[in-house]
């Protein structure tokens, strides 16, 4: 967590990492990349949070489950009890796996003021078929398998398109357009159903990136948005 100068409360940013091989540092990449810091220097309070099995947190990972979801939403609830957490001033950015998690949890948390959903899987119902076609989504399915058994309603519960009229927030989604992990329609279809129901999203493609977006391309349209909701 990295706190602006001056004294609370303060605009909020939480950010969810993705999934990571080797060395897990889970919320602690956030840290490396200099992302906490920047924010900070914006004027808002920026907090990583570590999935369960990620960083030091403990748990049993469950691919963006309820178990997962539960522990962001604890986090969120100590920020606000201590006061940390201007009102109607909270915005989730998630990365990956993060992603899907920060969709969730918005659909399920009106007061979450805004949304970013970077390069996520947001449908997993039809992963089964797809993983035919991709290594990289074999081996997502592998790990929602393991984690999850894969079953139809593990897969509808994790897809953050099955929850699209509940995010009322505004949100913007992210993605490669040569992504071997996700769908760029997927995408474009989640904007299109949160606007039908009512939300307000927006998608944008980058056609020539892959999964891992670069942090100084991404923010070019992060940061406008960002800044929209909370302030510079």
């Amino acid at each position: 967590m990295r706190r602006p100068i001056g004294a609370g409360p303060w605009p909020t940013l939480i950010f969810l990492h993705g999934h990571q091989e080797g060395p897990r540092m889970g919320g602690g990449v956030f840290v490396g990349w200099g992302v906490l810091d920047q924010a900070a220097e914006r004027g808002y309070l920026a907090v990583a949070v570590s999935q369960p099995s990620y960083g030091r947190s403990t748990g049993k990972a469950d691919f963006c489950g309820p178990f997962t979801q539960q522990a962001v939403r604890a986090v969120i609830s100590k920020l606000r009890a201590d006061g940390y957490v201007s009102p109607r001033k909270l915005v989730i950015v998630g990365t990956s796996r993060g992603a899907l998690v920060a969709g969730l949890v918005a659909a399920q948390d009106s007061s979450v003021s805004g949304v970013v959903l970077i390069s996520g899987l947001l449908d997993l119902r039809d992963l089964g078929e797809e993983a035919k076609a991709s290594e990289m989504k074999r081996a997502v399915l592998d790990a929602v398998v393991a984690e999850t058994g894969g079953g139809d309603e593990a897969l509808r519960a994790r897809s953050v398109m099955s929850f699209a009229g509940d995010i009322k927030a505004p949100t913007l989604i992210l993605n490669g357009g040569k992504d071997d992990r996700t769908d760029a329609d997927q995408a474009r279809q989640l904007a299109d159903e949160i606007n039908r129901k009512g939300g307000d999203a927006r998608a944008i493609i980058y056609p020539d990136l892959g999964h891992q977006i670069p942090v100084e391309i991404r923010s070019r349209d992060i940061d406008p948005f960002v800044e929209e909701i909370l302030g510079k």
